[in-house]
């Protein structure tokens, strides 16, 4: 697909959510339509002009964000009711950087902190020399530790008990299969104050490292397929957070019920989700999109929240548990 073809599909989308916000906020729009286009940090908005039946002005909204070419939103939909002006640009600038300062407020939950360190193991068949390895990152070697920057990289041993693990990672049917055959591993921990930033640099660095040596990658509670983790770090916009390498999407049936659950957003101050629902690709495609939410726009979610999402499907949260144990819980 083209990127005129995604801006114009994201377009489309605007009109339908600009509206659809207005009616859930008890109003009724004889017309919306869109303005411009407005660029974020991988994250695409759109100014909205729009009229409401016995107001002659054409008032201002924004709606959006768009993450990357998808239909996915990070909620910034809104509108102040205020009369499109010349500078409406500004104007829906403005909005935004409202509503950011509202989703990003206490952006750590209630109860939890930012981890101190992002770590991730790659599951190797041979063991690898951590002078050598240093001499070709061009880092420093100390105590059989390579330190290049923020990150340290350490070679150890066999990672033990990973089947249980291995055969919860849907995503990768061979994962069991493969993850058994490693005979070292390789520990690479990022640090960083920024945690974009972090996240960004780590998830590089961690895909830099992946060659045929590498039968897997050990992190947030799963192991990914090195193929795959590679893609998605690859192919995400250096200004976005590559979602899927840092939260692991996960299913369990228990008593007949299906769940989805998340990890991987606790190591950013966020609270973890836990939602039944009928299918694996519904559970998936929400899980996506509230990752996707909360790591883009900084957002805590409140116990009580009553969502949305951009496929048309409502939910209902509720934070179940206290502390570093908290989780949001909804049923599709």
């Amino acid at each position: 697909m083209s990127s005129f073809r995604e801006l114009k599909l994201q377009a489309e989308d605007a009109v339908r959510e600009m509206r659809d916000w207005l009616v859930r906020d008890g109003q009724n729009p004889s017309d919306v339509e869109v303005l411009g286009r407005i660029n974020g940090p991988g994250v695409t908005f759109f100014a909205m002009q729009f009229r409401l039946p016995g107001v002659e002005d054409w008032l201002l909204g924004v709606a959006g964000g768009y993450l990357g070419s998808s239909l996915s939103l990070t909620g910034h939909t809104l509108t102040a009711y205020e009369p499109v002006t010349d500078r409406f640009g500004q104007d829906a600038t403005d909005l935004i950087t409202a509503m950011d300062r509202a989703l990003t407020s206490g952006a750590v939950a209630d109860g939890r902190k930012v981890s101190e360190f992002l770590t991730a193991t790659l599951l190797l068949r041979e063991p690898i020399d951590a002078d050598a390895l240093g001499m070709r990152l061009g880092g420093t070697v100390s105590d059989g530790t390579v330190h290049l920057g923020p990150s340290q990289i350490q070679p150890a041993p066999v990672v033990e008990d990973l089947t249980e693990i291995a055969e919860r990672a849907y995503l990768w049917p061979r994962a069991l299969e493969q993850t058994s055959q490693h005979r070292a591993s390789l520990m690479i921990r990022s640090v960083g104050e920024d945690t974009f930033a972090r996240a960004r640099d780590h998830t590089m660095l961690v895909a830099s490292l992946i060659d045929d040596r590498v039968l897997g990658i050990f992190a947030n509670g799963t192991v990914y397929e090195p193929g795959f983790y590679r893609q998605v770090v690859e192919t995400t916009p250096s200004d976005s957070p590559p979602v899927l390498a840092l939260v692991h999407l996960g299913l369990a049936k228990r008593r007949g019920m299906l769940f989805g659950f998340t990890e991987g957003l606790a190591d950013v101050g966020k609270d973890e989700f836990l939602l039944t629902g009928a299918t694996p690709e519904e559970l998936q495609q929400v899980l996506l999109e509230l990752a996707s939410h909360v790591l883009v726009t900084g957002i805590v979610i409140p116990d009580g929240t009553d969502l949305t999402l951009s496929t048309g499907v409502s939910l209902h949260l509720n934070r179940q548990g206290s502390g570093e144990k908290a989780v949001l819980v909804g049923a599709l």
